[in-house]
């Protein structure tokens, strides 16, 4: 992927577990279900902890209404698109129904999308992946098909599992998904002890505020609080997509970062919280995550299970390499973002044991470096 200029839609793309299939060179039902994926890429860090489904709505090859899931409570993506394609005074009956995720069978706090489909007149249901959640868990496609309607399974399949895999995570274990971002030197290091240094140069920064985007929390240690004082907000200007809200965690076991961190300072629909272990003395306007202390110091899984308590499902983790090692230790890291330089930081080289089961995913290459990313 060697786009020196690094697209909106690349790094957003990149940012969120792709890249993705290009409608545009596909035809037929995967043709569709890539138009359905790129709907659910809209939700990304806005549904949680409900997954960001995607649908479209199609007739004799032209897409009749498109809708995505932004919001826990609001209507899914499946309604979305029948109410898209009747603002356009278009007729669902007899239609297809692209999902990136099987539609729902049971009452939330929203009805079941199955009975929407069902009672639009739907005739035929394409589906990217099934749904684990124990509610649904192919009990969706078994109404649908119980009702007369034409089902599809695993179109894209392999994509949509792993665009919805932060949300199948927090499914099967209660923990949200974390994805871990370095930036290296050719040396191996973050740079030198104590000093801020800037390894990513700048044509990269948007992929890296596109990280932040797609997160609904940034953790980060007391170590580079103190070293780069970071304020830790969203910064890209991209319209690709929208500002999101994301909680700023400082892992700050003792307390001791200082109460004129900007990292403190309100912003807008981006709490701040430290995680500690103890009982040090309040922030105003923060509020502590406490965490028992272990053998390694404190239990980053249990910031995990806090976190997903408060409805997180897509985490961040940028802090130095003491986090980054605590949280590979801990077998806690799904992703990993890693920009290697071609110049040297200066620093002790940092080593690092990736998990043996990951494999290379993809690569973007600068004329000063190089991106990768691990699952």
């Amino acid at each position: 992927m060697p786009d020196l200029r690094l697209s909106p839609d690349v790094a957003w793309a990149l940012a969120t577990g792709g890249p993705w299939p290009d409608p545009a060179v596909l035809c037929g039902d995967e043709q569709f279900m890539a138009e359905a994926l790129r709907e659910a890429l809209k939700g990304v860090g806005l549904a949680s902890p409900n997954p960001p489904v995607g649908c479209v709505l199609v007739k004799e090859g032209r897409i009749l209404g498109r809708g995505v899931h932004t919001r826990a409570g609001d209507p899914h993506g499946e309604i979305m698109a029948l109410r898209d394609a009747e603002a356009r005074g278009e007729d669902p009956s007899g239609a297809t129904a692209y999902v990136t995720l099987e539609p729902c069978c049971h009452q939330g706090r929203t009805g079941p999308c199955t009975m929407a489909l069902i009672q639009a007149g739907v005739a035929r249901v394409v589906v990217g992946v099934r749904d684990p959640n124990p509610r649904v868990d192919g009990g969706g496609l078994a109404i649908l098909r119980a009702q007369g309607l034409s089902v599809q399974e695993e179109v894209l399949g392999e994509a949509c599992a792993r665009f919805h895999a932060p949300f199948f995570k927090l499914i099967r274990t209660g923990l949200p998904w974390v994805t871990l971002k370095l930036a290296l030197g050719s040396d191996g290091s973050l740079g030198p002890a104590g000093q801020s240094t800037q390894v990513t140069p700048p044509e990269v920064q948007q992929l890296a505020h596109a990280l932040r985007r797609a997160s609904e929390a940034i953790v980060v240690g007391r170590h580079t609080i103190e070293v780069d004082d970071p304020q830790l907000t969203d910064r890209w200007p991209a319209p690709t997509a929208p500002h999101r809200s994301f909680a700023r965690v400082v892992l700050d076991q003792g307390g001791q970062v200082s109460p004129r961190a900007r990292v403190w300072q309100p912003v807008a629909g981006q709490p701040a919280f430290r995680a500690v272990v103890g009982d040090p003395a309040p922030l105003r306007g923060v509020e502590d995550l406490r965490l028992p202390p272990d053998e390694r110091g404190c239990s980053l899984r249990h910031l995990l299970h806090e976190l997903a308590a408060r409805g997180v499902g897509r985490v961040l983790v940028e802090g130095g390499g003491t986090l980054a090692a605590g949280f590979l230790a801990q077998n806690l890291v799904d992703e990993f973002h890693r920009f290697q330089s071609d110049a040297p930081a200066g620093g002790h080289s940092l080593s690092l044991r990736l998990p043996s089961a990951w494999k290379f995913s993809s690569s973007a290459r600068w004329e000063t470096g190089r991106w990768e990313i691990w699952r």
